[in-house]
This record gives C-alpha cells, sequence and structure tokens, in this order.
C-alpha cells in the first residue's frame, strides 16, 4: 500500500453505535474503571515513569504484532509523522507520568472519579477541532462540571496532578480520531504505546537508579492486568471502534469508570467516599448529562 492510500479513511463513521459496539464500550469502561486501583497497587514497587514504560511497551510490541498478524501494515505518510509523535508523546508520556505522579500523592477513588470529566473534555475538543457540534445547555454542562471537579479535588496536589494527565490524554483525542480513520486502529495504538514508551525510557532509567524498586508478586499481577487488559485488550478495542464512531459518542461511556471506580477503591484498598468528593460527583455527573444532551437537529443536516 502506497503512502497516498495509507491516508484515506479506514472505515466510514457511523453515526449511530450498535448493540455490538455498545456491548464492547461497555466491557472495556468496567474493566478500565479498576485501572486505578490497579495502577495505585503497581505504584508500590514502581516509581510512575517505569510504570508508565514497563505497562506500555509489552502492550505496544503485542498490538504491533497483531496489527501485523490482521494485514499488512501501511507505510506512515510524512505528513502524519508529527501527530504520531504528539500522539505517543502526550498521550502516553505526558499523560501516564503526569497521572501516576499524581496518584501516588491521592487515592484510587479520587482518581477514579476525576474520569468524569473526561467526557466534557472530549466533547470540548471535539467542538473545537472536529466541528461536533455544542449548544448552550452543554456549555452550561462545562461550568457545572467544572465546580464538581473543583470539589472532587480540593487542594490536594495529587489530585490535580491526577487532572493535568487526563487533560494531556484529552488533548489527543483528535490527533488519535484522525489519524484512527487514515490507518488501521491497532497500528495507530500500538505506535502511540511503543513512542511513548521511549520517550519515557531515559525518565525511567533515572528513576530506577536513584529510586530502587521492591518488586513482588502483587504489584507484578497489577502491573500484568494493566499491560494486557487495560491496554492491549481495552485500548485494541477502543482505537479500532474510534474509526467507526463519533468521539463524544464513544466517550459517554466513559461514565462508567467512575461509577464503579469507588467500588473497586472501597472493596478493593478500603477506601471511602468524603462528603465533598460525593458532592462533587454528583455535579460532574450533572454536568455531563447536559454536556452530552443534543438538540433536535431539523431532517438533512448532519449530528
Amino acid at each position: 500500500m502506497s503512502a497516498a492510500s495509507a491516508t484515506q479513511p479506514v472505515e466510514s463513521q457511523s453515526h449511530e453505535i450498535r448493540l455490538n459496539a455498545v456491548l464492547q464500550l461497555a466491557l472495556i469502561n468496567i474493566l478500565w474503571g479498576a485501572s486505578s486501583v490497579a495502577s495505585k497497587t503497581a505504584l508500590m514497587a514502581f516509581g510512575p515513569f517505569t510504570l508508565t514504560f514497563v505497562r506500555f511497551l509489552p502492550a505496544g510490541l503485542i498490538l504491533l504484532l497483531l496489527a501485523r498478524l490482521r494485514r499488512r501494515l501501511p507505510p506512515i505518510a510524512p505528513e502524519d509523522r508529527r501527530l504520531f509523535l504528539a500522539l505517543g508523546g502526550v498521550g502516553i508520556t505526558a499523560t501516564y507520568g503526569i497521572f501516576y505522579f499524581g496518584l501516588q500523592r491521592t487515592t484510587a477513588t479520587d482518581a477514579s472519579l476525576l474520569f468524569a470529566c473526561e467526557p466534557i473534555l472530549i466533547a470540548l475538543f471535539g467542538y473545537l477541532f472536529l466541528q461536533e457540534r455544542l449548544n448552550w445547555l452543554q456549555w452550561m454542562g462545562f461550568l457545572v462540571g467544572v465546580t464538581g471537579i473543583w470539589l472532587i479535588a480540593g487542594r490536594a496536589l495529587g489530585d490535580w496532578l491526577a487532572l493535568a494527565g487526563l487533560a494531556c490524554e484529552c488533548c489527543v483525542s483528535v490527533p488519535a480520531k484522525r489519524l484512527a480513520t487514515r490507518y488501521p486502529g491497532l497500528l495507530v495504538v500500538a505506535y502511540e504505546m511503543l513512542i511513548g514508551a521511549v520517550l519515557i525510557l531515559p525518565l525511567a532509567l533515572w528513576e530506577w537508579h536513584h529510586h530502587p524498586h521492591m518488586v513482588s508478586p502483587r504489584p507484578l499481577a497489577a502491573l500484568a492486568f494493566l499491560s494486557l487488559v487495560c491496554s492491549v485488550f481495552c485500548y485494541g478495542i477502543w482505537y479500532r471502534l474510534l474509526s467507526r464512531h463519533a468521539i463524544s459518542q464513544m466517550g459517554v461511556f466513559i461514565l462508567l469508570q467512575p461509577l464503579l471506580g469507588p467500588l473497586y477503591g472501597h472493596f478493593l484498598r478500603g477506601e471511602t467516599l468524603h462528603a465533598n468528593t460525593l458532592l462533587g460527583a454528583l455535579l460532574v455527573f450533572s454536568g455531563i448529562a447536559l454536556t452530552i444532551s443534543r438538540q433536535r437537529l431539523p431532517k438533512g443536516t448532519c449530528n
């Protein structure tokens, strides 16, 4: 396949999510809901930069192999190389380096609830860069949601760092969407993880040298869950569906993560919800309900 043909859309985008896709999106977000608890456990043995590297390097290699087995890998067009670099550098290196650094300083429950802001941010980036329309009610949702985020994060530095990491992840939703419509989804996410792992390697080596790690079976099991389940399985499905559906449609399913995350935190780590955190979560979900609302459009217009 030539570079020119590689830039053609891999699959046409659908405005209707069928039951099969709904079930897949629900499943991966249920699994992703446990990622903060697993990450918190893995951070007992690994630093944030080291955990990012050891999670995404093997996952990226596995996904690249799977992409190669499915079809011949297309060459990357020169104009897309910067997008891939940004995808790996921001989507993996910055996102998880910052998020894990913050997670060390907060609870898995708070971090899980902060995932609720992602649909709001994804919808905003979709409006700014992908011409996905928002109405005045949705803009009100941003204000309500931001108020809730403030209540959840409070003055905890770890919460704000975790939120900054999530914001980085949302920033790459636009280049990810564009690349997923030009190349196979498995290839896009494989390159994203491999590029991110390579970029964070110097920091991981520095961290390992200055802060020796004591690895035990429990953090290793958490690492395996993060790499094989959350990264290979869940990201693989997400990127495959990303070429077919609007970002704002898929982003709604992220709501399952903050709904289930506190339950995972309670039953697996004994964490509890504070009053401000609970109120903030309610405001965030209210903001999301407004953000994902849609005005009825006249026939013949695109939603």
